[in-house]
């Protein structure tokens, strides 16, 4: 009797050890963006959509993606963005975004409220200096985003010095994002 439930428990043992592969779900759609860290090092990173809808003018996004990497893994937060990216522009370098938000939003500014080296540099403060001053902004002037460190013309580099980290990684998602909606919704 012994070797029988001997028998049986190391076969539920070694079918419970085996291995298996687990299938991807793919009910969410990702892009590749650029991430940076402190100093401008690179490494390519998945943004999930998380949330898609199109009506007849604009798509509507909910997208998680990393923009700070700067603590342990375990105190890290993903981002969370709403945006709104207008689909009536003649050209794909013309799509323009239309609304953008973080909310309350932990992971923007790798979980500080306010920035970590910055005590002015509050989530609204950063709204209103930076995230508002992209509306409006078009692919064509996204993709020509000098990259880690620079910021477009819209924004007042003084003004969000100390946050390079997250406002290039915010670039740089909208890069991917942008290039996903055009590739999606735009024929030339």
């Amino acid at each position: 009797m012994t070797r029988i439930v001997s028998a049986i428990l190391l076969i539920l043992f070694l079918v419970g050890c085996s291995t298996k592969t687990v299938a991807k779900d793919s009910s969410y759609s990702e892009f590749e963006y650029t991430h940076y860290t402190t100093g401008g090092i690179t490494e390519i990173y998945s943004a999930v959509i998380i949330f898609e809808q199109a009506v007849s003018t604009f798509t509507a996004y909910q997208v998680a993606f990393i923009s700070c990497t700067c603590r342990d893994p375990i105190a890290n937060y993903l981002s969370v963005c709403y945006i709104e990216i207008l689909n009536t522009r003649p050209t794909s370098n013309e799509a323009a975004i239309r609304t953008i938000t973080f909310s309350n939003n932990m992971g923007l500014w790798g979980g500080s409220n306010p920035n970590y080296n910055m005590p002015t540099y509050t989530q609204e403060y950063l709204d209103e200096v930076f995230v508002q001053r992209l509306v409006r902004v078009t692919k064509a002037e996204v993709d020509s985003w000098g990259g880690y460190g620079t910021q477009l013309e819209q924004i007042d580099v003084d003004e969000v010095t100390g946050a390079t980290v997250s406002t290039s990684n915010i670039y740089s998602m909208l890069k991917g994002l942008l290039k996903y909606h055009t590739d999606k919704y735009y024929t030339d």
